[in-house]
């Protein structure tokens, strides 16, 4: 079989010559080409440069302030050697198509041109912070962001890769590839250059203080050479953001001029830049200190400018100063702008997998249930552990068939993968990979005995699990089991077992770029932020995280899977699914508004009080203070969301107090507008729905509904700051089923068909009526709105319910009225009552309240903020690379 990742390479290159590329245009040009391929080869072909082709990145969206635009003005006189050779890599490579390329340039040439003017001599100081989506190429663009600011007339760049040796030595190895052109490594004979260099007239390398041997320190530097006076190159140095590293470079840094600022231009960029908040970590003190050093390497300096990219800014610097002035004037807050990414079309992220129309939920997502007695999610250091749950055996079992359908497929040389996230201990982890190896041996060995006996070979029970977990995950293929067969033997061969945490362990991919790395990756911190998993097909995780950035930031799944994203696997508790689901909701809101402040013109300082505000943010607030404190001041925003009472209390005289509260206000209102199935009523007295929810009880288990001190909620305060203006008059709406059990005497004279919730769940006297923080159904915002509203709300972008909200002309209460059944025993008896709210816009500005919060409020937020961020505190370990 011929290198089809070659030949495709080749026509890549020459079909980015062509200004209009179609599907004939690439038949032909295969079918006429040099290569004497056979026809299936030839078809494989046309298959994958037709996807290829049909990628599309859109720009994103983007706030700034105090913006003077430059790039365009100097551009003539620019060289811009090393952006022009890392193009043509990545196209005449094929490794990214020709319309992502495309959106790449325009995307890094509007971060530049919000960044400082390195020609520009007197002193600046830039901020920004560039939102990715987490897997989704965030190194890319900051790869050709280096690129061009080193062609531009930036002298020193930093980049802070995150805050592990291996996510540090990986990131080195991708800039070598990207920027440097060389590996950059201790010993000179070893520096070979790279096949970037082929792809330009001539070899020009820049300067690096690190290197993929080791982080930065003062012995290193000395023995590169490298120092700061009359840089004829730029210089780079990749270091992990580490208290000790960042002070030896910061020392060095102000030893080269003599602690006098130094005037050569700096562009610090900090990967996940969410990672180094001051108050995330169980010792803030740890944190500050990074933070410190960053702020005094970027004060060494009379021109530089700061960017932050991360995929989940909640929990960074919008949020934890103590008050807004401190956050505007934090030294790293991106005053000057905020540009969001869209990932390419074909980009594998949360919204295809935890939204309610991803396509890719049910394919990829297995819920799992069976780990308790064996892996609970709370264990301690020294578990003991003498068996795997059976999920984990049927996930390595599904593993080693993806591995087999890709060989079948012709990616058998391809990188393939499998993370196992089970515990932060290490000594967990060791055990796990232990057990893990045993299993990989057991199916080995009878692999190797039965594969090659038909049917008799199903008699054998570890080669029958193969076979039934083939038939229930992969029948939709168009692969019969007889093929995957023959090619487990060799599938399983070069699977190897390593643990990947702060004490070693690598996955060295590099090494194995002919064949292939083929692992199942056990560990915790380690595969839990910015370090890739090459090619990776199952995923398996147990990790009792809530925080929005450590759940996002375990995603390793986030990617691209080119022709193997159909056999990709996800096997999680549904807990955690709930969590992804709702945090993934969370962001999509921030990135829509991006998008809205941008059309408003508004600034990063109106988008962090925009996000600082926002219930999500509420919640990371509240749980890293209540690690020290029963007091919470807070300004919460609930403009344009739906706030559902999802939680209630177990108790059905409670419910029948409700419902008795909800009958009093519907019977002050006259006979309802029907509006298709719901009951309608228009401008109502705004008084009248506050009683309402003054008096209606949640469970205090609701973050937003349940009461934070003994007398009021945040929704509560919200609403009767604004009850004399914007939520002066409402409307009310009663959803009702069509085919429900019918209620009488809800309404005088008429009867209601009620919904049904059959997915509920009761724990510790709290009723969750769904497993997914829902009280509504789909589409409910839209109610009481005609077509030209929903018109304009499709026209907002992000997720629609929001946009619904945006666009009413009146807030909306919703009475839900359902049948219940449920996980534990209800006490409630039927019909149930809940409420949820559709607030439009605000023009009110929130104000800041402080609550001495309850018992129940602060357990919630300390089982919020329960998750150390780190592996048993190996963190704060000797900045060397081990």
């Amino acid at each position: 079989m011929h290198d089809l990742d070659s030949i495709i390479a080749f026509y890549t290159m020459s079909l980015a010559k062509f200004t209009e590329i179609t599907k004939t245009t690439i038949a032909d040009l295969v079918r006429s080409g040099p290569f004497a391929l056979s026809d299936s080869e030839k078809d494989q072909l046309i298959r994958r440069l037709e996807a290829s082709f049909d990628i599309s990145q859109t720009a994103g969206a983007s706030v700034k302030s105090d913006y003077r635009p430059w790039l365009k003005q100097r551009k003539p006189e620019i060289e811009f050697f090393y952006w022009e050779r890392l193009k043509r890599y990545y196209l005449q490579k094929g490794i990214l198509p020709p319309q992502v390329v495309a959106t790449l340039d325009t995307v890094t040439d509007e971060v530049l041109d919000y960044s400082g003017n390195p020609a520009v001599q007197e002193s600046w100081a830039r901020r920004g912070m560039v939102i990715g989506h987490v897997q989704s190429g965030k190194t890319t663009n900051y790869s050709a962001l280096i690129c061009k600011a080193a062609d531009a007339g930036y002298k020193i760049i930093i980049l802070l890769a995150g805050i592990t040796n291996s996510l540090r030595r990986q990131t080195q190895e991708r800039l070598d590839e990207t920027f440097i052109g060389k590996k950059s490594v201790f010993q000179k004979v070893a520096q070979e250059p790279l096949s970037i260099v082929r792809f330009a007239d001539k070899k020009r390398f820049p300067a690096y203080g690190t290197s993929r041997d080791r982080d930065f320190s003062k012995a290193a530097a000395a023995t590169y050479g490298v120092g700061l006076s009359a840089l004829k190159e730029p210089i780079i140095f990749v270091t992990k953001k580490n208290k000790t590293t960042l002070e030896r470079l910061r020392d060095w840094l102000r030893e080269q001029n003599h602690g006098q600022s130094i005037q050569d231009p700096l562009l610090l960029i900090d990967d996940e830049a969410d990672n180094a908040s001051i108050n995330t970590a169980a010792d803030p003190q740890r944190v500050t200190a990074i933070n410190r050093a960053i702020r005094e390497i970027l004060g060494l300096f009379d021109r530089s400018t700061y960017v932050g990219y991360t995929a989940t800014p909640f929990a960074n610097i919008f949020i934890d100063p103590d008050t807004e002035h401190e956050m505007l004037d934090d030294d790293l807050f991106p005053r000057h702008f905020i540009k969001a990414l869209d990932p390419p079309t074909n980009y594998v992220g949360a919204a295809r997998i935890f939204q309610e129309t991803g396509d890719l939920k049910s394919v990829m997502v297995r819920p799992i249930d069976d780990y308790g007695d064996l892996l609970p999610l709370n264990h301690k250091r020294g578990l003991q552990l003498d068996e795997l749950p059976a999920s984990l055996l049927q996930a390595i079992r599904v593993f080693v068939l993806t591995r087999a359908i890709r060989i079948v497929n012709g990616d058998g040389r391809k990188h393939c993968s499998m993370m196992v996230n089970v515990s932060r201990f290490n000594d967990v982890q060791e055990r796990v990979q232990g057990l893990v190896y045993e299993y990989i041996e057991t199916l080995r060995n009878s692999i190797i005995v039965n594969a090659g006996l038909g049917d008799r070979g199903l008699r054998d029970p570890d080669f029958a699990d193969l076979s039934r977990d083939f038939a229930r995950e992969f029948a939709s293929l168009d692969i019969p089991f007889s093929d995957v067969r023959r090619s487990l033997a060799e599938a399983i061969s070069t699977i190897e077992v390593r643990t990947v945490n702060m004490r070693g362990g690598s996955l060295d991919y590099s090494q194995h770029a002919d064949t292939g790395l083929h692992v199942v990756a056990v560990g915790g911190l380690a595969l839990s932020r910015g370090l890739t998993l090459e090619g990776l097909t199952v995923s398996y995780i147990l990790r009792n995280a809530s925080a929005s950035d450590t759940l996002m930031q375990m995603a390793r799944w986030f990617g691209y899977r080119p022709r193997y994203e159909n056999i990709c696997r996800l096997y999680l508790p549904q807990r955690s699914y709930d969590h992804y689901e709702y945090i993934t909701e969370a962001i999509e809101e921030l990135r829509s508004e991006v998008q809205r402040m941008e059309q408003l013109r508004m600034t990063p300082s109106d988008f962090g009080l925009r996000v600082r505000h926002s219930p999500a943010a509420i919640r990371i607030t509240a749980a890293n203070k209540m690690r020290s404190a029963s007091a919470l001041t807070v300004a919460q925003d609930y403009s344009g969301r739906h706030i559902e009472g999802y939680a209630l209390v177990n108790d059905d005289n409670i419910n029948r107090e409700n419902l008795d509260r909800v009958k009093a206000l519907l019977a002050q209102l006259p006979r309802g507008e029907a509006s298709g199935e719901p009951l309608i009523w228009r401008k109502v007295d705004g008084a009248g729905v506050f009683k309402l929810l003054r008096e209606f009880r949640f469970s205090h288990l609701h973050p937003d509904l349940g009461r934070i001190d003994s007398r009021t909620s945040l929704f509560q305060d919200y609403v009767y700051d604004r009850l004399g203006a914007e939520l002066a008059t409402w409307d009310v709406a009663l959803p009702t089923s069509q085919s429900g059990k019918p209620q009488p005497g809800i309404l005088k004279d008429q009867q209601i068909l009620l919904r049904e919730r059959n997915a509920g769940r009761v724990k510790d006297g709290t009723y969750r009526i769904t497993a997914k923080n829902k009280a509504a159904n789909p589409g409910d915002e839209q109610i009481g709105l005609d077509d030209e509203a929903i018109a304009e709300a499709r026209k907002i972008g992000g997720p629609f319910g929001r946009a619904c909200c945006l666009v009413r002309p009146r807030p909306l209460l919703l009475v839900h009225l359902f049948t219940a059944q449920s996980e534990g025993r209800l006490e409630i008896r039927d019909p149930v009552v809940t409420l949820s709210f559709c607030l439009p816009s605000t023009e009110v500005t929130p104000v800041a309240r402080q609550y001495q919060v309850n018992a129940v409020y602060r357990k919630q937020m300390l089982e919020l903020a329960a998750e150390p961020d780190d592996d048993e505190g190996l963190l704060d370990q000797e900045a060397e690379d081990a």
